[in-house]
Formats: C-alpha cells, sequence, structure tokens
C-alpha cells in the first residue's frame, strides 16, 4: 500500500503544471544574466580599445606638427593622454613617443624617446625595423607605441585584465624632423 500511495502521490506531481514557468525561468535567468554582463563588458573592453588607439593617434598626430619638443612639450602632449582617455583612467596606460629616422639607405635608427607612466624608452641610436613598405631613405618618423591595462568591471575566474596595445607612425608636417632639446 505503501508503495501504491507513493505512484499515486507521484503521478498527481507529474500531471500538476503549476510550477513549471518558475522552473523555467529560474533555469534561464543565470544564461541571461552572463548574456547580459558578458556583453557589457565586452562593450566597455571595446569602448576602451577606441580610447587608447585614439590616444595613440592623436599624440602621433599632435607631435608631428612641432619642430622642435622640449622635455615640457613632451610633457605637455603625454597629459593630453588624461583628456583622450576619459571616462578611463589612465594609471594603467603607459606611452613610448619617439622618432624614428632613416638614412639614405633606409636603415631606421632611434633619433629620440621618452616614456610616460612606467613605459619603456627606446634605446637612443639602436637599429628600428620598420613595417614592410614604410622605410623610405632619409625621412624621419614619430612613433607612438602605447599600451593599456582594462580592468573588468565584474573580475573573476574566467576574465581578468585584459592588456592592450597599439602603435602609430607619423611624418613631422612642419619640418623634415623634430629634434628633441630636453
Amino acid at each position: 500500500m505503501a508503495a501504491r500511495g507513493w505512484t499515486r502521490l507521484l503521478q498527481r506531481w507529474g500531471a500538476d503544471a503549476r510550477g513549471v514557468a518558475a522552473i523555467e525561468f529560474a533555469l534561464v535567468v543565470p544564461f541571461l544574466l552572463i548574456l547580459y554582463f558578458g556583453g557589457y563588458e565586452a562593450t566597455e573592453a571595446s569602448s576602451a580599445y577606441r580610447k587608447m588607439s585614439d590616444v595613440t593617434i592623436e599624440l602621433g598626430d599632435v607631435t608631428a606638427q612641432y619642430t622642435t619638443m622640449s622635455a615640457a612639450d613632451v610633457q605637455n602632449v603625454f597629459a593630453a593622454s588624461s583628456q583622450i582617455m576619459a571616462p578611463y583612467p589612465t594609471a594603467n596606460l603607459t606611452i613610448v613617443l619617439s622618432e624614428i629616422t632613416t638614412d639614405a639607405s633606409s636603415n631606421a635608427t632611434v633619433t629620440w624617446s621618452q616614456a610616460y607612466q612606467g613605459g619603456s624608452a627606446l634605446t637612443v641610436g639602436s637599429r628600428f625595423t620598420l613595417p614592410t613598405g614604410l622605410a623610405a631613405a632619409s625621412t624621419s618618423y614619430i612613433f607612438v607605441q602605447t599600451t593599456y591595462t582594462w580592468t573588468p568591471g565584474f573580475q573573476n575566474n574566467f576574465v581578468s585584465n585584459v592588456p592592450m596595445t597599439d602603435q602609430y607612425y607619423m611624418i613631422p608636417r612642419n619640418s623634415a624632423s623634430i629634434p628633441y632639446t630636453g
């Protein structure tokens, strides 16, 4: 009789559909939350990368307009990065601003290099490899390298800090080269 009672009880529960929607909702909600927050974080990472790329391009563009660069000029150019990166913090942003010059044989060397917030300046006088097709004989290039470590708002074991890098070459606009006087 006890087994028959359990069987009837299980049949009654199996036929009862009142809680099905609540159970389905409880099963689906975690996936929807993961999708929502994951999409938010992906959008934030993409936006931070775009801001970092803007810093790279704008610093190269601004530097290319100088005819000479002093230490104060370089610091002013670096200071512009916080305006461009807003609303993202610049504590994780490093910049290396350099001038690369080629000789008559298109061999490139570092003319000067300055670093910002822990970046590693290139060694002055060292050989430098320009991208294929970029090296023109007896030409100077402004070279900007940026790195940014983006930290997700919902950091966990699956998503941690995301390193981002960018670089940009620009030819000086108002002179053949931009000597550094600092």
